[in-house]
């Protein structure tokens, strides 16, 4: 018996090519002589890859099922890196395929000073953006760039808006900014800045007021 087929299934991004060089796994090779253990972990090397499974779909045939990171935002480190929704980087980011949310403010010299917070920032940067979305108060697609500062917290752009968030308990914030919009007819379609940081009120008042920001 002699492998005739590998099979990849469920890969988007990766290129079946360079998976069946990982692969190591050529036709004419006897199956007894491969290991789908190392094939998987050969696989997995792939900066796409985030899981894969090896199995014989005949004595002759290979299939190798790869499941891809999703990449949830693009992270202005010292170069653009996709980030997944763990918040880990992953891969460089393809600048013709930047249509994430951009998390800024976020940098080496920042990890330099305090090792943990850039993880644990990007970690709260993803919580903002998917549970404004979750909540239908400010759509994924509408949020343009997300900036960290360690001093102000988030100031988040939704093209004609900023929404700024101060650090620590951002549901509250995340729940004032919805009963905002929901009962107080904020439009964030509208230039509008809100900072939701002060413990008893929100500050809400027309960008053209702010010109600066």
């Amino acid at each position: 018996m002699m492998i005739e087929d590998v099979e990849f299934q469920g890969f988007r991004n990766a290129d079946p090519a360079t998976l069946r060089h990982l692969a190591d796994v050529r036709n004419g090779m006897s199956p007894w002589h491969v290991d789908t253990a190392q094939v998987v972990q050969n696989v997995e090397r792939h900066p796409w890859v985030k899981s894969a499974d090896a199995r014989w779909a005949s004595t002759t045939e290979l299939v190798v099922v790869v499941s891809e990171f999703e990449p949830a935002a693009v992270l202005h480190w010292n170069r653009l890196l996709y980030v997944d929704e763990q918040g880990l980087p992953f891969l460089e980011a393809d600048s013709a395929a930047l249509d994430f949310p951009q998390i800024t403010g976020i940098t080496p010299e920042l990890e330099s000073r305090h090792p943990d917070l850039p993880r644990l920032a990007v970690r709260n940067a993803l919580w903002l953006v998917d549970e404004l979305d979750l909540r239908g108060v400010l759509p994924r697609q509408e949020l343009s760039e997300i900036a960290f500062s360690t001093s102000r917290g988030f100031t988040l752009h939704t093209g004609p808006s900023r929404v700024v968030f101060a650090h620590g308990n951002l549901e509250r914030q995340t729940d004032r900014l919805a009963q905002l919009v929901a009962h107080r007819g904020v439009d964030l379609s509208h230039p509008t800045y809100i900072d939701l940081g002060p413990a008893e009120v929100a500050i809400v008042r027309p960008m053209a007021q702010n010109p600066q920001l």
